[in-house]
C-alpha cells in the first residue's frame, strides 16, 4: 500500500514538473525567436561597419589633458554657435538680451499607404498631405546655474481622419549646482526611460510603446567620469500601460481602478566607456496599475565608428495588470538602426524593429515585424535663406508586417511611403 501511494506521488511530482516546464519553455520561445532576430539584424549592421568602415585607431590620453581639449571644444563649439545664430535670434537678442533664444520647427508630410486600414485588406490605398508638426520653443537663461524651456506644438494639422492638437509640449526649470555633479529639472516634459535613437520621419517603435511624456521631476547625478549620468525620477500618472492599450497590444479590464498619481518613478543610468564613440544606457520604470504594478525594464546602445552610427535598444515587461483576457501579457520590443553620412549634408538610414506581444496565435492589426530606410539630405547651403537654421528634405520607405488571424479580412502587411520638408529656425 506504501509504495502504491509512494509511486502516485511520484506521478504527481513529474506531471507538476512537465506542466511548469511546458509553459516556461514557451515563454522562452517566444523571447529567444524577437532575441534571435535582433541580433541577426545587428551582426548584419557590425558587419557593414566592419567591411566599409576604415581602420580606427585611438591612442590613450592623459587625463588632464582630456580636460583642457574639451574646454577648448566647449567654447569653440560656443563661438561656432554665435556665429550660426539665425536672424530670428539676433533680432530678438537685440530686445530682450543674450539670455533668450526662440527656436521652431515646421514639418510638411506627404504619406502614401497601399493599405488604408490594417482591419480590412481590401480598404485600397491612400495618400495625405499635411502639416505634422508646427514647434516653436522659448528658453531663457537666467544665470550659470538656472533655465527654463517652454515648448509650443500644433501637429497633425490637415491630417484626414486625425484632429489637429495645439498643445504645450513641453515646460521645465533646469537647476544645476555649481559645487557638486548634480542637477534637477521639474516640469513637463518626456522623461528619462529610453533612448529612442532615430534617424528617420517616423519614431521608433519602442518610443510609440513606451516613451512617458508628463509631469514631473527628476535629480540627476553627472560626475566627469566617462559620461556616467544617474537619475531618479517621479512623475504624475502612468503612461506605458495607456500606450499599449493605444496600440492594440493591451485591453483593460472592465472596472478598471486607477491608481493614485504621483506614484510612478524611473531609474536611469548612462555611461560612456569610449568618449564620443561607445554610449550604453540602462533603464527601469515601475507605475501602478489594476491589481499589480506595471514594470519595464530596458536598455540600449549607440556606436559612432568613422561615419557611420549603430545603435540598438530593447524594452520587455517584467510584470504586466492582468487584461481583458485575465493574463499577464508580458510584452516586448527590439529595435537596431545603422545611419551612414554619405556626405556633410546627406544621411543614409535604415532600421529594423520587432515585436512580441506574449499571447498565443495570431491576432489581427499586432505588429509583428517593421523594416525601415530612407536618407535626409540638408539643403540649407543650396540656398539663402537668412532666417533658417536648417532645411532637410527626407524621404522614407517603411514596410509592417501584422498577425493576422485564420480566415479574417485584416491586411498582414502595410507599404508606406513618406516625404518631408523640415524648416528650423
Amino acid at each position: 500500500m506504501l509504495v502504491c501511494i509512494q509511486n502516485f506521488r511520484s506521478c504527481l511530482s513529474c506531471m507538476r514538473y512537465d506542466f511548469w516546464n511546458s509553459i516556461l519553455s514557451k515563454r522562452t520561445n517566444k523571447l529567444s525567436i524577437v532575441i534571435n532576430k535582433i541580433y541577426r539584424w545587428l551582426g548584419l549592421c557590425i558587419i557593414i561597419v566592419l567591411v566599409l568602415g576604415p581602420m580606427y585607431t585611438s591612442k590613450a590620453e592623459d587625463h588632464n589633458v582630456k580636460q583642457q581639449l574639451k574646454k577648448i571644444e566647449e567654447i569653440e563649439e560656443k563661438e561656432e554657435e554665435e556665429e550660426k545664430e539665425g536672424w530670428l535670434n539676433q533680432n530678438i537678442q537685440q530686445i530682450f538680451g543674450e539670455k533668450v533664444r526662440l527656436n521652431g520647427v515646421v514639418e510638411l508630410n506627404y504619406e502614401y499607404l497601399d493599405v488604408k486600414d490594417i482591419d480590412d485588406e481590401d480598404s485600397g490605398s491612400s495618400s495625405d498631405f499635411f502639416l505634422s508638426t508646427a514647434e516653436l520653443a522659448l528658453r531663457v537663461f537666467f544665470n550659470e546655474w538656472s533655465k527654463s524651456k517652454i515648448v509650443v506644438a500644433a501637429e497633425d494639422v490637415g491630417q484626414k481622419g486625425e484632429d489637429s492638437k495645439i498643445r504645450l509640449d513641453e515646460a521645465i526649470v533646469t537647476l544645476k549646482s555649481l559645487r557638486m555633479p548634480l542637477y534637477f529639472i521639474g516640469g513637463k516634459t518626456v522623461m528619462p526611460f529610453g533612448v529612442f535613437e532615430d534617424h528617420l520621419i517616423e519614431g521608433t517603435l519602442t518610443e510609440d510603446l513606451y516613451e512617458i511624456d508628463e509631469w514631473g521631476v527628476t535629480l540627476g547625478f553627472n560626475p566627469d567620469f566617462y559620461g556616467l549620468e544617474i537619475s531618479f525620477s517621479v512623475y504624475k500618472a502612468p503612461q506605458v500601460i495607456e500606450n499599449l492599450q493605444n496600440f492594440d497590444t493591451h485591453d483593460f479590464r472592465s472596472g478598471r481602478q486607477k491608481e493614485d498619481k504621483f506614484r510612478s518613478y524611473i531609474a536611469n543610468i548612462t555611461f560612456e566607456p569610449l568618449e564620443d564613440t561607445l554610449t550604453l544606457s540602462a533603464f527601469y520604470d515601475n507605475e501602478p496599475g489594476d491589481g499589480s504594478r506595471n514594470q519595464s525594464i530596458g536598455g540600449a546602445f549607440t556606436l559612432n565608428y568613422w561615419k557611420f552610427t549603430l545603435d540598438a535598444e530593447y524594452i520587455t515587461a517584467l510584470q504586466r495588470e492582468k487584461g481583458e483576457n485575465e493574463e499577464e501579457n508580458k510584452e516586448s520590443a527590439g529595435v537596431v538602426g545603422l545611419a551612414f553620412d554619405l556626405l556633410d549634408s546627406l544621411q543614409l538610414a535604415t532600421r529594423y524593429e520587432v515585436f512580441d506581444d506574449d499571447t498565443p496565435g495570431d491576432q489581427d492589426e499586432v505588429l509583428d515585424y517593421r523594416f525601415i530606410a530612407g536618407f535626409n539630405y540638408s539643403f540649407i547651403d543650396v540656398f539663402d535663406f537668412p532666417f533658417l537654421e536648417d532645411a532637410i528634405f527626407s524621404f522614407e520607405y517603411r514596410f509592417s508586417k501584422y498577425e493576422k488571424e485564420k480566415d479574417s479580412e485584416a491586411a498582414d502587411s502595410q507599404n508606406m511611403f513618406q516625404f518631408q520638408i523640415a524648416l528650423e529656425f
